[in-house]
């Protein structure tokens, strides 16, 4: 893919209401190249390239760099109850690429854009990281820290949000570390070259009544999980529910885990050249 790619996510109902009103800052599954589908001016014009016959007043989406250590996959050839990509190209004559990305945290500075039926386009929110979450949202949820990057530093690990040339980390503690500044109350952070980083992610996948997920986070006695598949059949042994199209989640007893592995993905700067 290429260096510093910008992708666009079209944002399902839920997932919009969940970024304004829960500060969401998770993103995975369908994502495309941004400057490829410039020409979309419209929702009517952008919801057909996803197989939607509508005319909504508006449509949402998310504008984001490729995030680092993120992984992206052909879309499924499966039959499924929703449209699917098999080709790997949206409908219609866009010829836009998309991609099925794996679940990461939003890169510093993704941009919530509304798309007017009009044509207007405007800039209602921007990520600013770990610790400040989506500016003007309602709520901040804490990040989890087996989705998205990490960094240690001076022998002590963080939540990362890494640029070209440097890295923002994020402590959640009372104290903050010396040097760093409070962003919120429990929440803080500094800027630090990235040269003096090592940036990396944790993954941990386990299986729920035989069905391969994705942990999202544990809380006591439930974990969220992301299911490793898009068959409905699954997602109903498990109790799943459909997040956005292709993508199940649930709120699973943690002693239903099994087989629960973590792998440590290291990020190298070579990675981006």
């Amino acid at each position: 893919m290429p260096e510093q790619l910008v992708l666009q996510k079209l944002l399902a109902t839920p997932m919009a209401s969940a970024i304004v009103e829960n500060g969401l800052d998770q993103v995975g599954g369908y994502v495309t190249e941004a400057s490829a589908v410039v020409g979309l001016r419209t929702p009517t014009e952008l919801l057909a390239a996803y197989g939607v016959d509508a005319a909504p007043d508006f449509a949402d989406v998310v504008r984001f760099e490729q995030p680092r250590l993120a992984t992206f996959t052909k879309p499924s050839d499966s039959e499924r109850p929703w449209r699917d990509f098999p080709h790997g190209f949206l409908l219609g004559g866009s010829l836009a690429p998309v991609w099925r990305m794996s679940r990461t945290r939003f890169s510093y500075g993704a941009e919530y854009w509304r798309i007017r039926s009009d044509g207007e386009q405007k800039c209602l929110s921007h990520y600013a990281g770990a610790g400040r979450g989506w500016v003007g949202a309602k709520r901040w949820r804490p990040p989890s820290p087996v989705v998205g990057t990490l960094a240690r530093w001076q022998g002590r690990e963080f939540f990362a949000d890494a640029t070209a040339e440097t890295v923002l980390l994020t402590a959640l503690t009372e104290n903050g570390p010396a040097g760093f500044d409070q962003v919120r109350p429990g929440a803080w952070s500094a800027t630090v070259p990235l040269s003096e980083c090592e940036v990396f992610e944790r993954v941990y996948t386990a299986q729920v009544d035989g069905i391969p997920v994705r942990i999202l986070r544990r809380a006591g006695d439930t974990a969220e999980v992301l299911l490793l598949s898009d068959d409905p059949a699954d997602a109903q042994r498990v109790g799943a529910g459909l997040v956005e199209a292709g993508v199940f989640e649930a709120v699973v007893d943690a002693r239903r885990l099994t087989n629960v592995q973590g792998v440590e993905n290291q990020w190298v700067s070579s990675a981006d050249k």
